[in-house]
């Protein structure tokens, strides 16, 4: 018996390699999308580093900036909810969305330095909430479109991008900020306005405008291989139209035997009962890792600067980029791991030790990052652009409370905003646990092989 299971082991395991070694095309556009989630997480995560500098530019304290996240996060949902609702395009074209995603990110990231009113820069944020949304829900598509159950290792490997970006967003706004301690508290927020003219030094229009540049190139780069791929189908439609026959030579028994046999009414709604029950668990399960994803990611070079921590700029920034680099690193070490274990397995494992890193953040704040990994929905239902819009909303929803909660903390009382981390991770597995239970209860056929 342990011999039959190793050979299935190592059976999976070529068939995994022999179709991503078998396939250069769709090899090439996951390598693209690799650099499309590193200047995702660049112009993404400027964001963190600077959100001292636009709440003084904005004249507001981190709960008034806390808006402009919130308002992102309401962005977020909107493009999400859009891009559900562009299905054809999102099927046939995901690259167009993506071009057009990123076009906007390069306008909005590039005039984000030079405004100084609250509202305004809300509207910004607002549209790159929208921008962030066409390309999650196009580029996740995309990719299961491509990699179909094979998609564990693709989606982890495009997403270390993320990491990596947004530890180069950090390196490079290292090299533009200021090394003046400043407090946004409530009680000194009219002595930190008047030391706005020693701001004048901290030059974040450059980086923002290296940001906008990488964006506008990669939006330029979707939109030839949506140009490459129009081209293609109109040729092989032409050919298609060209070969056509007006004599029908499929025999009458194929045609029967090639619709899918019905499913008893008993079963279909057991299907449709489990499809909800099981997606309204990930939706909340989501609203949690986004809250770990998002709120820490901004709030984190803040919290390292509150005074008690007597940390300097540069520091600072080194636990910034420590954080996203140990982000990347949970990716790559993820989509080694899926080439040889099972997703549930992986899963269970990513859990447990993502709760010790809580831990120990809890306990030795300044020191430890925090890694973040995927969520293979794709192995629980068969996910459709919909359903991945669905689920970007549910994202988004987290992303715009506990960003909020997080900005009142700053200002209330900041030693509780490690407390919130333990939470969200605990919340998380509770769910995680709670659509494991229900998966094992209700397998579907073409689950069992994994």
């Amino acid at each position: 018996m342990e011999s039959v299971s190793n050979d299935k082991v190592e059976t999976k395991n070529r068939t995994n390699l022999l179709v991503y070694t078998t396939r250069p095309w769709e090899l090439l556009k996951t390598c693209f999308l690799v650099i499309t989630w590193i200047v995702l997480g660049i112009h993404g995560e400027l964001v963190g580093p600077t959100l001292k500098i636009l709440a003084i530019q904005t004249g507001v304290t981190f709960t008034g900036i806390s808006t402009i996240l919130s308002v992102r996060g309401g962005g977020y949902m909107a493009g999400s909810i859009a891009g559900a609702g562009m299905q054809n395009l999102v099927k046939q074209y995901p690259e167009a969305l993506l071009s057009l995603a990123f076009f906007i990110a390069s306008t909005v990231v590039f005039f984000t330095p030079y405004i100084r009113s609250l509202l305004v820069l809300s509207v910004l944020f607002f549209c790159h909430g929208i921008a962030q949304g066409f390309t999650d829900n196009a580029g996740t598509s995309f990719i299961l479109s491509m990699w179909g159950d094979y998609a564990s290792t693709p989606l982890n490997t495009v997403h270390l991008g993320f990491g990596i970006g947004a530890a180069l967003a950090n390196i490079l706004m290292a090299q533009f900020l200021g090394k003046g301690k400043l407090d946004l508290s409530n009680l000194n927020l009219n002595s930190t306005m008047q030391n706005l003219s020693s701001l004048a030094s901290t030059n974040i229009k450059t980086p923002y405008s290296i940001a906008a540049s990488l964006c506008l190139v990669v939006s330029i780069g979707h939109l030839i291989f949506t140009i490459s791929k129009y081209h293609t189908r109109h040729q092989t439609l032409q050919v298609q139209q060209v070969n056509y026959s007006v004599v029908n030579t499929t025999p009458v028994d194929d045609i029967q035997s090639s619709h899918p046999r019905q499913l008893p009414k008993q079963d279909s709604c057991c299907h449709l009962n489990y499809s909800v029950f099981m997606s309204s668990l990930w939706i909340v399960h989501l609203i949690f890792i986004v809250a770990i994803d998002q709120v820490f990611a901004k709030f984190f070079f803040s919290y390292l600067k509150l005074p008690q921590f007597q940390i300097s700029t540069k520091n600072a920034s080194l636990g910034m980029i420590l954080y996203w680099l140990s982000y990347s690193t949970g990716r790559a070490i993820c989509a080694v791991i899926t080439l040889f274990l099972s997703v549930d397995v992986t899963l269970s494992m990513l859990w447990i030790g993502g709760l010790a890193l809580a831990i120990t953040w809890l306990i030795y704040v300044w020191t430890i990052g925090l890694s973040i990994f995927s969520l293979f929905i794709n192995k629980r239902l068969n996910v459709t652009p919909l359903m991945v819009g669905i689920f970007l909303c549910s994202s988004s929803l987290g992303s715009m409370s506990f960003q909020r909660i997080a900005g009142v903390l700053m200002d209330k009382n900041p030693k509780h905003f490690p407390t919130l981390l333990i939470i969200c991770v605990l919340m998380g597995i509770l769910f995680y646990c709670s659509t494991f239970c229900l998966s094992m209860l209700h397998r579907r056929p073409s689950m069992r092989k994994f």
